[in-house]
């Protein structure tokens, strides 16, 4: 009976599930990212341990929004960190099993590891450190493939191109090549798997081009949601934004539209180009096995007048009572201020000072006057620079962001 109680006690416990945090994204998509930021800084300090990666990447993104580069890169590495480590406690096993998915420590979905390390390497590069930047693509460049099972290949296209620059930087010719041809394969594999992109991609066929760098990451990223019978499948749907893509203009002078590098919606709903809706079957296979085999060890034990009937009965017990606490609802915890895409840009820009506009367009081309946003940037004598903007409006307001 001891036994009985411990158990049920345990799958009590281990059963408390962890909400998604209550992200104002209501004022994200208005670009009231200060509003977000001191939000997810209260749930830094305050909010549940579960959930410190997540609050963590959405902070630093607001950050980098916000112009504060070097926040940014403490807050996505403390997630980074986080988000990598597989190491479990024996009572996070324990709640992996029979509790809900999400009472776990948050740490990602490959595509969520993939974005902590696209901006960590942003971050690094803004730092003066292509070195780390290079390092940081790499890790998403492994975290994307990252599967039990070898025919997932890895296909964020944005990272293997940065990688590919970052060794160029570093003066390796040889390794950027070696990226590059990854990029593109990777551009070519996403597509074919029902991606958005150009094939062949501008981006890619001169992957080397230009000193000035812009990045453009366009619309809000999936939304996750628990399917199936038991709410057991983590299935993902896009969420409407009206941003498709961008164009730029430098003095005045149309430097043209923007490419796609990463299909964020993409990268959530499938591994390696097969689509995987982050199924938990064995979780409910096994709350079913374990309530028929309570349920039939209970009726052994009944009919059995032998010294096994009470092992019998206390097996059967457990079993229905950890048949009872075993929750298959999928986690639905998500970073829900990514990008629905991110893309780029390049150019040959003189040195100097230049007042760049960059439009974001609906679907049919069309300008979204909101969203139209107006910096000054700086390309130096020697070397590149490189800008990110979001799909957000009034962000021209915040300031000049750091190359």
């Amino acid at each position: 009976m001891r036994t009985v109680v411990a158990v049920s006690c345990a799958a009590l416990l281990a059963g408390c599930a962890i909400d998604q945090p209550d992200v104002p994204m209501r004022d994200f998509r208005a670009g009231n990212v200060e509003a977000v930021r001191a939000f997810v800084r209260h749930e830094v300090d305050s909010g549940p341990a579960e959930n410190q990666a997540l609050v963590l990447d959405v902070l630093a993104q607001c950050e980098l929004l916000l112009g504060q580069q070097r926040d940014a890169l403490q807050h996505f590495g403390a997630a980074g960190s986080i988000m990598g480590n597989w190491q479990t406690a024996g009572s996070e096993t324990f709640n992996a099993v029979v509790g809900s998915e999400s009472s776990k420590n948050w740490r990602g979905d490959p595509y969520e590891k993939a974005m902590n390390a696209f901006y960590l390497g942003l971050c690094y590069l803004w730092h003066g450190e292509p070195d780390n930047a290079r390092a940081a693509f790499k890790k998403g460049i492994l975290a994307d493939g990252e599967s039990g099972d070898e025919k997932y290949q890895a296909d964020f296209t944005l990272l293997f191109w940065l990688a590919g620059r970052m060794s160029a930087l570093m003066g390796a010719p040889g390794e950027a090549a070696d990226f590059y041809r990854e990029a593109n394969k990777a551009n070519d594999f996403m597509i074919a798997h029902g991606s958005r992109g150009q094939q062949p991609n501008p981006l890619l066929q001169a992957p080397d081009h230009g000193n000035l760098v812009i990045l453009a990451e366009c619309g809000l990223g999936p939304e996750k949601y628990a399917g199936g019978g038991q709410e057991q499948l983590a299935r993902f749907r896009p969420r409407w934004h009206p941003a498709q893509r961008a164009q730029v203009s430098i003095d005045g002078r149309m430097l043209g539209s923007t490419s796609v590098l990463v299909d964020v919606d993409y990268q959530a709903r499938t591994r390696g180009g097969t689509e995987m809706e982050g199924i938990h079957e064995g979780k409910a296979v096994f709350k079913t096995v374990a309530g028929v085999s309570g349920a039939v060890l209970l009726w052994s034990a009944a009919h059995d007048r032998g010294r096994g009937a009470r092992d019998k009965a206390l097996a059967g017990g457990g079993l229905l009572l950890l048949s009872l606490f075993t929750s298959t609802a999928a986690d639905v915890r998500h970073w829900p201020t990514l990008p629905s895409t991110v893309q780029g840009l390049c150019a040959q820009v003189a040195p100097g000072d230049h007042a760049l506009t960059i439009e974001f367009l609906d679907g049919q081309g069309r300008v979204l006057p909101d969203l139209t946003q107006h910096w000054s940037v700086t390309v130096p004598v020697t070397g590149e620079s490189y800008y990110l903007f979001r799909s957000l409006p009034g962000l021209d307001r915040i300031g000049k962001p750091r190359g």
